[in-house]
C-alpha cells in the first residue's frame, strides 16, 4: 500500500501525538497482587496505542509528564479577552495574540533571538515560547501566569475601568493577597 505525501504527514502527526495515561488499581494476574497500572485514558488513547502497535506484555519506553489542569489554560485565555475587550492597543488581536504580546513584552518564557538587519547592525529579539499542554508542566505554567500577570499590573491594568480591574483581580488571585492560581 503506498500513501499518498498528506496521507505520510497525518501519520507521522498521529505517531507524534502524547497519549494520556490514567493510573489505575489493578489485579495482576501473574501473582494476583494489586498494583498500580497505566491504562488508556480513553478510546482515542487506546486506539492511538493499538496503531504504535503496543500490546500487552511489550515492554515500551515512555516520556512521562503529568496534564496540566485545562481550567488553568482557560483562565490566561480568559486574561486574554480582557486585554482585548479593555486594553488599548489590544482591540484588533484575538485573545491568543494578546496573551504572546504581553508574554513578549514581558519577557517571560520567551527565548532570546539575534536578528540581522543587514547594514543596520543586529538586534535582540524576544520569541516566546508555546503554551501548549505539552511543552509547558504544571509549574512552569505557575511561573508563567505569574510574569504574565506582574506584567499587567504594573502596565496595562491601571488604565482599564475600577470594574474592569477588580474583575480582573478576582479572576487572576491578584490584589492584596499573594497572586495564586490553584
Amino acid at each position: 500500500m503506498t500513501l499518498t505525501p498528506a496521507a505520510k504527514k497525518i501519520r507521522a502527526k498521529r505517531a507524534r501525538r502524547p497519549v494520556y495515561l490514567m493510573v489505575r488499581r489493578l489485579m495482576d494476574p501473574a501473582t494476583g497482587e494489586l498494583v498500580g497500572a497505566l491504562v488508556p485514558a480513553n478510546d482515542i488513547d487506546q486506539r492511538l496505542l493499538r496503531d504504535r502497535r503496543f500490546v500487552v506484555g511489550k515492554e515500551i519506553r515512555a516520556e512521562m509528564k503529568q496534564s496540566r489542569n485545562p481550567a488553568f489554560h482557560r483562565l490566561v485565555h480568559a486574561v486574554g479577552y480582557l486585554l482585548v475587550d479593555h486594553v488599548d492597543g489590544f482591540e484588533s488581536m484575538t485573545a491568543h495574540d494578546a496573551v504572546k504580546e504581553v508574554q513578549k513584552r514581558a519577557g517571560v518564557f520567551c527565548d532570546p533571538m539575534a536578528v540581522d538587519l543587514g547594514q543596520f547592525g543586529t538586534v535582540e529579539v524576544q520569541v516566546p515560547r508555546s503554551i501548549a499542554f505539552d511543552e509547558m508542566d504544571e509549574g512552569e505554567f505557575h511561573e508563567f501566569f505569574r510574569g504574565l500577570t506582574d506584567y499587567i499590573d504594573r502596565h496595562l491594568i491601571s488604565g482599564v475601568a475600577d470594574a474592569v480591574r477588580a474583575d480582573y483581580l478576582l479572576m487572576t488571585g491578584g490584589g492584596e493577597q499573594p497572586r495564586r492560581i490553584a
